[in-house]
């Protein structure tokens, strides 16, 4: 029963969180699921596979009882009708019985219970940003003393191998084969990492901003490197390669700001420089393997993904895809999956055309456009980044599966992408 106590305590403190400010709220949930992965690996069973689950529910329950107004005016929001459709229509789906229904309801778990945070997000103000940065700086500290340790102890230091780890111990392919991935307190190293760089457009508001107090800019450089240091350790490329993408993107969409550049120069540089110096940090920037990167972007973009249009233009049900992430007291209910790594072939093979194109509608409407580029006002540098980091999470989506199911990353994203549809809504001038 010891287990059952994780997601009774993740309900009630993010739910009292939230009830003293939207930012505690936020930040208590991100550390519910910094540690979430740590957590379910020592106290297996069914309880702590929905710890997350309830941390969320003490959000969203948080934010009803505090602010009744704004819970019920978000949906009314541009943002908020665009989230009722992409909820409504895999909630229709999910009453077809093609799956066991207890799969299906996993899939859209999966699908949509995330998916009220970017409204919820649209009520963060700059006081409530800036707690999640300052808290978001010291969990990426805690994640890299964690990581540290697994890093010179192993793996088995912390995690035992059940079937909740087994990613954690098939990843064993870390300078010749002799070290596994380091997860810190994540359930995978790609979990560790996106973790990582999904903080970063947070603390660089505070590293680089005006009239950032000097103890919050100190305490958000050593955040940064915190991060940049689980880049390296966690030995996943995607969220290296993605940080070296994001900076780019960054600097373009900035008009080619000298500051943006310096940052993007200074971090890639220093990142790679570190990298070449450990066999075992070396991983996360060893992006020379051109030929199966191609292989994997080929096979989602033109052969697999184009066939799967054609086979299943309507879904092949609920769960049914690649990429659902079906529980260990579920798999033998789960059925064969199809598709490919790719997001969104997760979303065509469980929605159909009619899914996939809401979603891509949806980006289109949120990211078809930069942000203003006003980067001496209050949160300028972190809205860039942000709008960086999302358009090239879901450009990658392609050849990658987890976007809307990692925890906490995928809640990080869609943070942000609620401030982005605030920012997007007021240079607008549309219902906010």
């Amino acid at each position: 029963m010891i287990g059952a106590m994780f997601p009774v305590l993740a309900l009630l403190g993010v739910f009292t969180l939230t009830l003293r400010s939207l930012g505690l709220g936020f930040l208590g949930l991100f550390a519910v699921g910094y540690f979430n992965g740590i957590i379910r690996a020592n106290f297996l069973g069914i309880y702590t596979t929905f710890m997350f689950d309830a941390g969320l529910l003490g959000l969203y329950a948080g934010f009803l009882a505090s602010r009744p107004k704004d819970a019920s005016a978000v949906w009314a929001t541009p943002t908020g009708q665009w989230v009722i459709a992409l909820i409504a229509w895999p909630a229709l789906l999910v009453l077809i019985p093609v799956n066991d229904f207890l799969v299906q309801l996993v899939a859209l778990r999966a699908t949509v219970w995330f998916l009220p945070v970017l409204l919820v997000a649209t009520r963060l103000q700059a006081d409530d940003l800036a707690v999640i940065t300052r808290g978001l700086a010291v969990l990426n500290v805690v994640a890299l003393i964690v990581g540290v340790y697994i890093y010179r102890n192993g793996v088995a230091a912390l995690y035992p191998e059940n079937a909740v780890t087994k990613i954690i111990y098939m990843s064993r392919d870390v300078a010749g084969y002799e070290h596994h991935r380091v997860p810190s307190t994540f359930l995978s190293a790609h979990a560790y990492g996106g973790a990582m760089l999904f903080s970063l457009p947070f603390l660089f508001e505070f590293v680089f901003a005006r009239r950032v107090p000097v103890q919050d800019r100190a305490l958000a450089v050593v955040g940064v490197v915190a991060a940049v240091a689980g880049f390296l350790m966690c030995a996943a490329r995607q969220p290296a390669a993605q940080f070296v993408v994001v900076a780019i993107v960054a600097w373009v969409v900035s008009r080619f700001h000298p500051s943006i550049g310096l940052i993007a120069v200074l971090l890639v540089g220093v990142t790679i420089a570190v990298g070449t110096t450990d066999e075992r940090l070396s991983r996360s920037t060893d992006f020379g393997d051109v030929a199966s990167v191609s292989e994997r972007v080929r096979g989602g973009t033109n052969d697999t993904f184009f066939d799967l249009m054609v086979e299943y233009p309507a879904g092949a049900g609920m769960g049914s895809s690649f990429g659902t992430s079906v529980p260990f007291f579920l798999a033998d209910r789960a059925p064969k999956a199809i598709g490919l790594e790719s997001e969104f072939c997760r979303i065509l093979v469980d929605q159909g055309l009619i899914g996939l194109g809401l979603w891509l509608a949806f980006l289109g409407w949120l990211l078809c456009r930069p942000p203003p580029h006003r980067l001496d006002t209050g949160w300028g540098f972190g809205v860039v980044f942000m709008f960086a980091l999302a358009v090239t999470n879901w450009a990658t989506a392609f050849f990658g599966a987890g976007t809307l199911s990692a925890i906490p990353g995928s809640v990080l994203m869609l943070t942000q992408m609620g401030v982005l549809a605030r920012v997007r809504a007021v240079a607008a001038g549309e219902r906010t």
